[in-house]
């Protein structure tokens, strides 16, 4: 019988596994520091620039604005179970409807700033 990632067991980890796990949630907080900069941007900034309707880009920014929140509140989450899973000897696996649930809101979000932009 086989056994997927999340069930099996790895060495101890070095102290290089643990640094890579500190990257790795440094990674997931300027990915929150960057869609926050573009929530300020599209929300704050843009709608100044024109004479274009101001509720399309308000809606945006605050679109970006949650996924600031997601990036940081979902990459601290996600350290906490990678830490647990290492120090267990384990791997801590990505659920699928995470994944499906961050590239459709992703897809979502920068198809109606495409439409909002053109």
């Amino acid at each position: 019988m086989t056994t997927g990632p999340a069930e099996r067991r790895f060495p101890d980890a070095s102290r290089r596994t643990y640094f890579a796990e500190e990257r790795t949630l440094l990674a997931w907080w300027r990915c929150g520091i960057a869609a926050a900069a573009v929530a300020l941007g599209v929300g704050a900034i843009l709608p100044r620039l024109g004479d274009e309707p101001r509720a399309r880009f308000v809606a945006l920014g605050i679109g970006y604005g949650l996924l600031a929140v997601i990036f940081v509140i979902g990459g601290s989450l996600r350290e906490r179970q990678s830490r647990r899973a290492l120090a267990a000897n384990g791997f801590a696996e990505v659920p699928g409807w995470a994944i499906v649930a961050v590239t459709a809101y992703l897809t979502v979000l920068v198809v109606l700033t495409v439409v909002a932009l053109v």
